[in-house]
């Protein structure tokens, strides 16, 4: 192969450091790139290659986010002073805050304020070195409104490739009085008709105490799975429920936050080859325990 991209860097991090998870460190090297490969070193260099000098900078691979929800609108900066006065997560939600708080100035908005909104934070993300943005919907809690997020979302594509996610059952939407009505709706609606218009590669359900049971995120997840979608879980954030073992069980993709994750949870997930996403600034700002990195 004939390389197209030359980079003089200063120092390259490559991914083979010798050891589990170590980096490796060349100073001074050069990086080929032909056909959007890497190539190796005695490659051909193409007599009009483009040529990026990076000496004096770090030359590395680009950054994958594996659990984002880069579109919505509003904000909610005053709930930073809530915790601060001792009250939780659940608290602020049953007041209105939190998740809600999101989904009505998201759906309030134009599809216009959440392109630009959205765009924003990815571009934002692409400076930080992120190349790769799992982006996953949430804010809307009804059919037509999580559609429309998942086809803003692939408009909003272009900073950062997204791998899109249906969550419609990030929350039981506010003021709902038939809660299996909702379940069903997006088992039986949202999810065929975003993997039939390829508006999501994955689904996700939020499974945690105060949000939703095994049986529902089970009827939602074999439903996903049946249209030929990925499978996520937000497992054990709160509480250990035992959405490590159904995400395990299912063989699903990812089980992320698990700050209340069993060992009995934790061999499911490795039975199951279910890759667990920590997530410890949402820890941090939350107050939860630290995820158990090193069991995992």
């Amino acid at each position: 192969m004939i390389a197209t991209l030359r980079i003089d860097g200063g120092v390259i991090v490559t991914m083979d450091g010798g050891e589990p998870g170590g980096l490796g460190v060349v100073d001074g090297g050069v990086v080929l790139c032909g056909e959007g490969k890497i190539l190796p070193p005695d490659a051909e260099v193409a007599k009009h290659a483009t040529r990026i000098d990076a000496r004096g900078r770090v030359v590395a691979p680009g950054l994958v986010d594996p659990h984002a929800h880069p579109i919505f609108a509003g904000h909610r900066a005053h709930e930073f002073a809530l915790r601060a006065r001792g009250l939780s997560y659940a608290e602020i939600a049953a007041a209105g805050g939190g998740i809600f708080a999101t989904v009505r100035a998201t759906r309030d908005a134009a599809d216009d304020v959440l392109l630009r909104a959205t765009r924003g934070r990815l571009r934002t993300m692409r400076r930080h070195g992120v190349t790769t943005c799992e982006a996953k919907s949430g804010y809307a809690l009804d059919v037509e409104g999580e559609l429309r997020l998942l086809r803003l979302l692939r408009e909003a594509g272009g900073p950062v490739e997204i791998v899109p996610t249906l969550l419609g059952a990030h929350a039981v939407p506010p003021a709902l009085f038939d809660r299996a009505a909702y379940v069903e709706s997006v088992a039986a609606e949202m999810v065929p008709r975003a993997a039939t218009d390829g508006l999501a590669r994955f689904c996700d359900v939020f499974c945690d105490e105060g949000a939703f049971s095994l049986d529902e995120a089970r009827r939602v997840l074999e439903a996903a799975r049946a249209a030929g979608l990925g499978l996520r879980l937000h497992a054990g954030q709160f509480a250990d429920g035992g959405a490590a073992e159904l995400a395990g069980e299912l063989g699903a993709a990812s089980a992320d936050h698990l700050e209340h994750v069993s060992s009995r949870g934790i061999e499911a997930l490795a039975r199951g080859g279910v890759v667990a996403t920590l997530l410890p600034g949402a820890a941090l700002v939350l107050g939860l325990p630290w995820p158990p990195a090193r069991a995992l």
